[in-house]
């Protein structure tokens, strides 16, 4: 493989599976959206990245600092819904809504 590659999967209406590849990620993203439209299900898209070498993320931390030197500040409390001074009693009662 010498380039990306962008993978469409969804389940037709009567169950089969079925799949499209596209190299181009608006292409897929554009075939995705228009099965997700037209009623199919499980809508899904997978990639495969030639410039990606190696596992997704940082593997070493150390000293706060990413193998390449730089700050690594990222931390689960920071991410987008984080429920900082929420009561643990709301949270719960929201999920056995």
């Amino acid at each position: 493989m010498n380039q990306n590659e962008y993978v469409v999967y969804w389940t037709m209406t009567d169950g089969k599976p079925a799949s499209a590849k596209h190299t181009d990620l608006n292409a897929a993203l554009r075939h995705a959206e228009l099965h997700r439209r037209q009623g199919m299900g499980f809508v899904t898209m997978c990639s495969e990245s030639v410039d990606q070498v190696g596992k997704g993320g940082v593997d070493t931390i150390v000293d706060g600092k990413t193998p390449d030197g730089e700050d690594y500040t990222w931390s689960k409390a920071h991410r987008a819904g984080a429920t900082h001074g929420v009561p643990h009693s709301i949270i719960d009662n929201k999920s056995n809504e």
